[in-house]
């Protein structure tokens, strides 16, 4: 069967099937109505990137048959290249040649020489929405071949709201006031314990995860980037989830695996920790500085999801578990994180907030945390708060992480 045949019968398998069903995302996706724009959806893999395009394909296409969805993962286009992507379009106009269709390209940053075929579709004024799991490739190649005729739109795990929506809880105004309290409570509990991809969600299976783990390392670093030393990135993908919300240092984890015997240098973490930011994988987050350019090496180590150490950890710090959840729902709120180190530490400062992390206060470190924050509060001019696991009080301001997650 050639390539076109092949293309026509993708697109009417899926118009065939129908939209499958979707739990809504909270995600907001621009429409241009002057101005013709590609949207790009990225993110890490299984974050529900598909179901936001099924999402957008109810919302916004009133006609199936208009419906141009093709996955570039498909087998069936294992050997597509850039040049052969305008068959997507021949092969739809030889169904329906009376139609504008609506572009749907999932996948594409596994077809070499993309760019050029979405920059001719924008330029005819078609709608097109591509989706990819690698931040680097598609913002770079959007930026010099589209220049300025595309935005991106971000998809993350699910945010704790989003989990409530997904275990069927649609909170009322009074929540905190109401029996829904107590329901919200008992969720964050085992939103703790598990994580927020959706199918994990859905399913309640947290194994997933381990699914997903080794998605990432073949998929979107060893066969992406074509590394050769295998050893020394899943050695260091482990060493992240094992060292989440801690501070992290090349020169550490180089000497480290050198001491297990890894063949290692310093450039070639570094190489491999970009890789891993690309695809989503791993955070970094620079210290604070007013002024001043931000430290190469003061940063703190952080992963998308919790449901990664959750299950490939034997055991999981609470206090840790928690910051890393605070930070993934600041990610997914698009703010910009630093955190603050000075004579103590504050866990993240935002545009508008000092927030310091703690399962707990207790005695013990009640006046570590308190001071932590007033420094950051006193050199940031932030507003402080303090995230707790249930403990809360007006001052300091002190307010359990489902009632933060939520507001």
């Amino acid at each position: 069967m050639d390539l076109r045949n092949v293309i026509k019968e993708i697109i009417l398998e899926f118009q065939e099937r129908g939209i499958p069903n979707y739990i809504p995302r909270a995600i907001q996706v621009p429409a241009f109505k002057k101005i013709n724009k590609a949207i790009s959806i990225v993110g890490p893999r299984r974050a529900g990137k598909t179901y936001l395009m099924y999402q957008i394909m109810e919302e916004r296409v009133e006609d199936i048959e208009r419906v141009l969805y093709v996955n570039l993962e498909d087998d069936r286009l294992f050997d597509m290249k850039g040049k052969d992507m305008g068959q997507i379009l021949d092969s739809y106009k030889e169904l329906y040649p009376e139609k504008t269709p609506v572009v749907f390209l999932d996948e594409i940053q596994v077809v070499p020489g993309w760019e050029k075929f979405v920059r001719r579709l924008v330029d005819s004024g078609a709608e097109v929405y591509i989706s990819g799991s690698s931040s680097k490739l598609i913002s770079r190649e959007l930026a010099t071949t589209l220049r300025g005729r595309a935005i991106t739109v971000n998809v993350y795990p699910l945010s704790f709201r989003e989990f409530l929506r997904f275990n069927g809880i649609k909170l009322n105004k009074n929540w905190e006031h109401s029996s829904q309290r107590l329901k919200v409570k008992r969720l964050f509990d085992q939103f703790m314990k598990t994580s927020g991809f959706p199918e994990i969600v859905l399913e309640n299976d947290l194994s997933l995860i381990d699914d997903y783990f080794k998605t990432i390392f073949l998929r979107d670093i060893v066969e992406r980037y074509r590394i050769k030393n295998l050893d020394l990135m899943e050695l260091l993908m482990k060493y992240l989830v094992k060292n989440y919300a801690r501070d992290f240092s090349i020169n550490k984890f180089h000497n480290f695996a050198k001491s297990l015997g890894y063949k290692s240098s310093t450039s070639v973490v570094r190489s491999y920790l970009r890789m891993l930011q690309e695809s989503y994988f791993t955070y970094l987050v620079p210290v604070w500085r007013k002024g001043k350019k931000e430290f190469i090496y003061s940063k703190k180590s952080y992963i998308v999801d919790h449901g990664f150490f959750n299950y490939l950890l034997p055991e999981v710090d609470p206090g840790r578990l928690l910051e890393n959840i605070i930070f993934e729902e600041l990610l997914k709120s698009g703010r910009k994180v630093n955190y603050y180190k000075n004579e103590r530490e504050c866990d993240f400062i935002t545009e508008d907030l000092a927030i310091q992390v703690t399962y707990r206060l207790d005695e013990e470190n009640e006046q570590r945390e308190i001071e932590g924050l007033s420094l950051a509060e006193r050199h940031t001019k932030k507003k402080g708060v303090i995230v707790t696991y249930d403990q809360e009080r007006s001052k300091p301001r002190i307010i359990p992480a489902y009632k933060f997650l939520l507001k």
